[in-house]
């Protein structure tokens, strides 16, 4: 006999999903015990809690493009698991749930307690369903799979215990095993071509552009020779959105870094003082970068989503492209005339090799004893292995890994985006190191984030040790500032004074002797020169491993400007009171220089 757990674990397998997360319970237990990892059923992957398993079914999506799955028990499990779906829904990332039905006598209200569950997943999910019946199982496993695909986003069914041990019923197809499915996500449509009409309009006004921005997003990956392509004839400079840092090298020189509020000051300049911007996959680029007020643009947006823009069409002139995004390349690159007014291209590059200098200038300034964030971060940039994958999480954190990481080729990032959810890092960064076990995985986590849940995720680190061994570095690099730092330098900036004292203060916690605890390798680092030997062993080193580095939380990041006292990129003190703010100073530079073109 087979049960409908296997049907449901073989059919997952078959749709190429070979790792569930999730927690265990009474209602989805038969099915958390047929999932054993071998040919006809995926692994399960037990995290700490529900929400870090969806957040690592939302990474594993991120970092191989195939499906996540998890699941969890009814009850606070379900809303706890609801809390992490949200970052794969706001991503645009598809992610398969299953979740338990609360076992209530039938006399308790518990068919009203399950449609109300499902009211509760749809509003995260592009389906959810409730399957009372096995009979009605494959049918809606299989629409719950496609929903994921086709709309990038959460499937939710919500399952009892007397189904998941119920027979699997015969399928009507005839001829097939349980669990068998008849296509594979991987071929639900080929790739769309947008329209010709469309491909000759967006054609026209790039032409017509003599100081264009290409904005690359995450949904451009695989594209990064196209783009190169229609930059280099545009005579474009470009831009990354964070969750696009990985589709375009760092060491291209017009490449100017990340375009977001916490990005760079080239990059918003790159926005504002553009003609023509094209933005490639990058549903999630933030339009609070467009200025009310100053030239006129048009925008130009390729995306397979024809609901992807990100930007009011009618009041930017927007033509939007839908269709795979290499493919509305390649059409559109023949279209497309060479740019032979070399003067935007010339002052995008000079304003990104300044950029990149201020940026070594700052990573190398210490105050003291402290060690500056910065110089943690730009000393893994310099030290990165190939093909390295590296995972951030909110907060300050983010800073640093938005301005000093720099990417080459065939590297990977990962971030929980739109939610931004403190602690996601950790989880990121499991998921990532079983999904790319040859890759070295480091994930950038500050102090409060930790606190916020990733500290329970190094306990299933610690319980999957022995197999995490012999494989490439796991690095764990925690900022300790005793602050949540991101917290205080914004209220720091609407106040206009530095001296306003920690306002999100951070319990003081020695992250290196709680790994040391579990039994982790961790090493404490609180002297700028051992910042990079520290960093020289650990890379060298194989498994998992926790770097503590104790940072200088009065160290501004390049967002804030308080005004003529204070600069963005240095340590508070009346000595640069007379000085104009550096964010000022080379936005203006980069304004001066790309506006002369």
């Amino acid at each position: 006999m087979t049960s409908v757990s296997e049907f449901i674990a073989a059919r997952l397998r078959a749709w190429d999903v070979d790792r569930v997360f999730g927690m265990p319970g009474r209602d989805v237990d038969p099915l958390v015990a047929v999932l054993d990892g071998g040919p006809r059923a995926p692994e399960f992957l037990q995290a700490r809690n529900e929400e870090s398993a969806a957040l690592m079914a939302c990474a594993h999506a991120k970092l191989t493009g195939r499906l996540g799955c998890c699941l969890a028990p009814s009850g606070p499990g379900a809303l706890r698991l609801l809390s992490g779906l949200y970052d794969s829904a706001l991503d645009r990332q598809p992610v398969v749930a299953v979740v338990g039905e609360e076992p209530v006598p039938r006399g308790a209200g518990g068919r009203r307690r399950s449609v109300s569950a499902v009211h509760l997943f749809a509003q995260v999910s592009e389906y959810s369903e409730l399957v009372s019946d096995p009979v009605l199982m494959g049918d809606a496993l299989d629409r719950a799979l496609r929903a994921a695909v086709s709309g990038r986003g959460v499937a939710t069914l919500i399952v009892s215990r007397s189904v998941l041990e119920a027979e699997a019923p015969s399928l009507p197809r005839g001829g097939e095993e349980a669990g068998e499915a008849t296509s594979s996500p991987l071929h639900v449509r080929p790739p769309m071509r947008p329209l010709e009409q469309q491909v000759r309009h967006a054609a026209d006004i790039l032409n017509d552009g003599r100081r264009t921005t290409v904005i690359v997003g995450p949904d451009a990956a695989g594209a990064a020779d196209l783009i190169t392509q229609v930059a280099e004839r545009l005579g474009a400079g470009a831009a990354k959105t964070p969750s696009g840092r990985d589709v375009l090298a760092d060491d291209l020189p017009y490449v100017a870094g990340v375009a977001a509020s916490f990005g760079s000051a080239p990059a918003a300049s790159l926005v504002r003082d553009c003609d023509t911007l094209l933005l490639v996959g990058a549903h999630d680029f933030d339009t609070d970068l467009l200025p009310d007020t100053g030239p006129s643009r048009r925008i130009v947006t390729i995306d397979a989503d024809s609901g992807a823009c990100p930007v009011d069409e009618e009041a930017f002139s927007a033509v939007q492209l839908t269709g795979d995004v290499a493919t509305a390349l390649e059409v559109l690159l023949p279209l497309l005339y060479r740019e032979t007014d070399h003067r935007w291209r010339a002052a995008v590059e000079r304003a990104v090799r300044d950029w990149r200098a201020e940026g070594h200038a700052k990573a190398h300034r210490f105050f003291g004893m402290a060690v500056s964030p910065r110089s943690v971060v730009a000393e893994l940039s310099a030290r990165l292995p190939d093909r390295a994958v590296v995972v951030t999480d909110s907060g300050s954190a983010l800073d640093w890994w938005a301005r000093h990481l720099q990417l080459r080729d065939g590297m990977r990032v990962a971030l929980s985006r739109r939610l931004g959810t403190p602690g996601a890092a950790v989880p990121y960064a499991v998921a990532a190191r079983l999904a790319l076990p040859e890759r070295p995985v480091i994930a950038l986590v500050g102090d409060g984030a930790l606190q916020a849940g990733g500290m329970n995720e190094l306990i299933t680190v610690r319980r999957h040790l022995e197999r995490l061994a012999d494989l490439p570095p796991t690095i764990f690099c925690v900022l300790n500032n005793e602050d949540l730092s991101r917290l205080t330098w914004t209220r720091r900036q609407a106040a206009a004074d530095p001296r306003i004292p920690v306002t999100g203060e951070v319990p003081a916690v020695s992250y290196a002797q709680y790994a040391g605890l579990l039994g982790l390798p961790a090493v404490r680092c609180a002297r700028p020169g051992e910042v990079i030997p520290v960093w020289e062993k650990a890379l060298a080193a194989r498994g998992p491993m926790l770097l503590e580095f104790m940072v200088d939380g009065d160290t501004p990041p390049d967002w804030v400007d308080l005004g003529d006292g204070i600069r963005g990129d240095q340590r508070p003190s009346l000595r640069y009171a007379a000085e104009p703010s550096w964010r000022r100073r080379i936005t203006a530079s980069v304004s001066a220089r790309l506006g002369s073109a």
